[in-house]
């Protein structure tokens, strides 16, 4: 299951990537043509436009999965993991419930905005609105399978709860004795665990 799921979210990614690429040419081919030959295509400016949008509702699914969104950690890594637990079980479930709020506002705008369409493309309001049904009960989905995660595995919520990227590893690699280094060789290091 968790190969399948790893699967469907690289997918996700991909498409993302798609998504914004999309996004970034049509912003630039628009650019070029206001720039060089004094007009522009007003499609593609929507376009983007709502490319962007659902690049926003899509990679807010992909990180929450990841456990990439923003988030501030000092007070739950100073707990105990019992309380940890606790915590971490409550913000998952007010995660899921602002999610739910989420998809209830976008339906009701998807049922009002049938008939309407963007000025340039023509493709229905409702269409654009629709994300936020998709992204809310993908989020809430994932919250719920958070807590039931950290429920039957409560010797992980310390590693869980901790916020975490590469680059605090990286970091405290070339942290490693770092008052011994000079300043050149620290700089160094750590060009070198980048990767960059």
């Amino acid at each position: 299951m968790n190969q399948m799921m790893d699967k469907l979210f690289k997918g996700i990614d991909y498409f993302t990537g798609i998504l914004t690429g999309l996004m970034v040419l049509f912003v630039f081919l628009n650019v070029v043509l206001r720039t060089v030959f004094n007009s522009g295509l007003t499609w593609s400016e929507e376009l983007a436009r709502y490319l962007f949008v659902y690049v926003t509702y899509i990679g807010a699914i992909s990180a929450m999965r990841s456990n990439a969104h923003l988030g501030v950690d000092t007070l739950l890594s100073r707990v105990k993991p019992r309380t940890q637990r606790v915590m971490y079980v409550m913000s998952q479930a007010l995660i899921a419930v602002i999610m739910c709020i989420l998809v209830r506002g976008a339906y009701k705008m998807v049922l009002q905005n049938t008939q309407s369409k963007t000025a340039a493309l023509g493709i229905p309001y409702s269409v654009l609105y629709f994300g936020g049904i998709i992204t809310g009960i993908s989020i809430a989905i994932l919250a719920a399978s958070n807590i039931l995660y950290a429920i039957k595995h409560p010797s992980e919520i310390s590693r869980i709860v901790v916020m975490h990227n590469d680059d605090d590893d990286i970091a405290s690699e070339a942290m490693e004795n770092a008052e011994d280094l000079s300043d050149e060789e620290y700089a160094r290091r750590l060009k070198e665990q980048g990767g960059k």
